[in-house]
């Protein structure tokens, strides 16, 4: 067969293909009456037996089952759903095209919901990180320390964070129910109803006209230059040692937390992405970076973009990291668009290694100056810490200032 023709075969077979899954006709591959014939190696045939088989189950459900079937749309995303679930990866997941563009407004700064961080969800559920102030969740008295573990009774162990995000982003006038675990306290549902929630990502002040401190909550919408502001104001400001705070930052965007390493971060390796499949790519830091002594805070609720901050500060000798050895996640998801149906498919592709080559996924970064907080301080808001008894806070000003020669 020409190639020509062998090309032109297999695009109307393509067609074919594609007007079975959203009809569920039925295809002839060889037509009797023709010469013509649409030729499939064995895979491709394969292949095209499992989707028909696919496609049968959906019409039988919605010919035959006795109760109201779900439409085509539900039970072709719930059969994504189980492909991806059978990945065994926590952090794959499919989302719908309005389910993902909910998502990205959560994370961008701007959004209607109910005013909470949340960490990353365990097999108890989710620890609510930081309630913000004038929100829904502060005035219904929700504190930080509190574990989610069903949102709409759906349990929350174990689940993404992203696929949470959704789950208690809603637009305006809905209501979420939260079922909280509170230490002390028999478990409590509350209902909250949605508002218009404006979070900055980074703030930063001045401790006795010295020392710099900039806290990161997490790695998203404009924290990156957030970041670089709040740099060039403190710099300004005659600032001779600086403190970067990362605790409870659940993580964020790769190209987030790298350019902010750029900003902070001499001429060095801030860290390299391996793929499956022996490919790599290192992300460097091209910039004069600070020149004055750096502490990284940390503690077990840092993950993921922060904990790529905290390695790449320790390994290139940066500065310290000081607190509590982090949360562990190292690997690296890609989130595609699936062109057919609009949705989002989103599963782990490559792993990231530190500067000196390390993989910190469930390890963790531990940290130069291991302090953790009073026990009666622990499930604070930071922002809400005393300062007077917060010892991290306290190891990290010690340290910069003495290299610095502050008194």
């Amino acid at each position: 067969m020409k190639p020509k023709l062998r090309t032109a075969l297999y695009f109307a077979g393509a067609i074919i293909i594609a007007a079975l899954i959203s009809a569920g006709v039925t295809m002839q591959l060889y037509n009797q009456n023709r010469k013509d014939a649409v030729m499939l190696s064995t895979d491709e045939y394969a292949a095209l037996t499992d989707i028909l088989a696919l496609d049968e189950i959906i019409s039988d459900i919605q010919s035959d089952y006795y109760y109201d079937a779900p439409s085509r749309e539900a039970l072709i995303t719930a059969a994504a759903r189980g492909m991806v679930s059978e990945l065994n990866d926590p952090y794959a997941q499919y989302f719908t095209d309005e389910e993902y563009q909910k998502y990205l407004t959560s994370i961008s700064g701007s959004y209607d919901g109910i005013g909470v961080l949340l960490g990353q969800p365990t097999e108890q559920g989710a620890e609510i990180l930081d309630v913000y102030e004038n929100t829904p969740a502060s005035e219904a008295g929700l504190k930080a320390g509190d574990m989610v573990t069903a949102v709409d009774g759906m349990p929350t162990a174990n689940m993404e964070l992203e696929e949470l995000s959704t789950l208690v982003v809603k637009s305006g006038d809905e209501s979420t129910e939260l079922t909280i675990h509170r230490e002390g306290e028999d478990d409590f549902t509350v209902e909250l109803t949605s508002a218009r929630i404006n979070v900055k990502h980074v703030e930063h002040f001045l401790y006795n006209h010295h020392t710099g401190y900039i806290r990161i909550s997490m790695f998203s919408g404009s924290c990156a230059e957030e970041f670089r502001e709040a740099v060039k104001d403190l710099t300004d400001r005659n600032m001779t040692s600086l403190v970067v705070d990362l605790r409870n930052n659940p993580g964020g965007l790769l190209k987030d937390v790298v350019s902010v390493a750029d900003t902070l971060l001499g001429e060095c390796t801030i860290v390299t992405v391996r793929d499956g499949k022996g490919g790599e790519e290192t992300y460097t830091s091209n910039k004069k970076g600070v020149s004055v002594p750096v502490a990284i805070i940390v503690n077990e609720n840092s993950a993921s973009a922060s904990e790529i901050l905290a390695a790449a500060v320790q390994d290139n000798e940066a500065g310290v990291v000081v607190g509590m050895t982090t949360f562990g996640k190292g690997v690296v998801q890609n989130t595609k668009r699936i062109s057919s149906n609009g949705a989002w498919l989103k599963m782990t592709v490559s792993a990231y290694y530190t500067p000196g080559g390390e993989s910190i996924n469930g390890t963790g970064v531990t940290p130069d100056i291991e302090v953790d907080l009073p026990e009666e301080m622990k499930g604070t808001p930071i922002d809400q810490l005393d300062q007077e008894q917060d010892a991290q806070l306290w190891a990290a000003l010690d340290y910069v200032r003495e290299l610095a020669g502050e008194q």
